[in-house]
């Protein structure tokens, strides 16, 4: 959890400024596979019985991982790409402006925490993909798919402003026993020195009831 907050940290303090404004491609740097870990444990006893989770639970812990992305309320369907952090420890930014980037060290939708998406939205062209982000209402639908078809629903539960600096990290990637997706952008007055937008918006989804032990 220290690694995905640090990286958390990262995100919004740092690499948000070149996902709100900058229309290069930039080079991703993989995250280190923690999840490796060779601690020995002894064989379970022959008389005591080994408790294995349903497949729906676990199934649920899992998640997805997206390949797509759907808000009908404000028209948007777009490519997913999975970012990590660059060389300079940056995040990394979809490489096309009408992409959306998913923090890919982070949750995958459907799993118990947050899942993280960001999303440019504008360039020198004009508008980018998160361009009517603010427009979405609580009770509006975001419909996340991965390659197979498989889709987790979440539904808007709210939608907050904060100063670029000042984003409360712990309520958009901290730890939760519920199914949440956190979509962010920039708004606000573009600061020219800075070279981003002055705000982030972040719309607070969570995972669709029905939906939360189907696989």
């Amino acid at each position: 959890m220290k690694h995905i907050m640090s990286m958390a940290i990262l995100l919004l303090l740092i690499g948000l400024a070149s996902a709100c404004s900058s229309t290069e491609a930039s080079k991703e740097v993989k995250p280190q596979n923690t999840s490796g870990s060779e601690a020995a444990s002894a064989p379970p006893s022959p008389s005591s019985p080994v408790l294995v989770p349903p497949d729906q639970l676990k199934e649920e812990d899992l998640g997805i991982v997206p390949t797509s992305i759907s808000i009908p309320a404000i028209g948007v369907k777009a490519a997913i790409e999975n970012v990590g952090t660059m060389e300079n420890g940056q995040m990394g930014v979809p490489q096309d402006i009408d992409g959306v980037g998913w923090f890919e060290p982070g949750t995958k939708p459907g799993a118990k925490g947050n899942a993280v998406m960001a999303g440019h939205v504008d360039s020198l062209t004009g508008p980018a993909v998160f361009y009517k982000l603010d427009r979405l209402k609580v009770g509006d639908e975001v419909i996340v798919s991965d390659k197979e078809g498989t889709t987790r629903r979440f539904i808007v539960m709210d939608k907050q402003r904060y100063p670029r600096k000042e984003a409360p990290l712990e309520d958009i990637f901290g730890f939760s026993y519920q199914s949440h997706l956190n979509l962010i952008t920039c708004t606000g007055e573009f600061n020219d020195k800075a070279k981003t937008h002055e705000e982030r918006l972040v719309i607070y989804t969570e995972l669709k009831k029905e939906e939360s032990r189907q696989p």
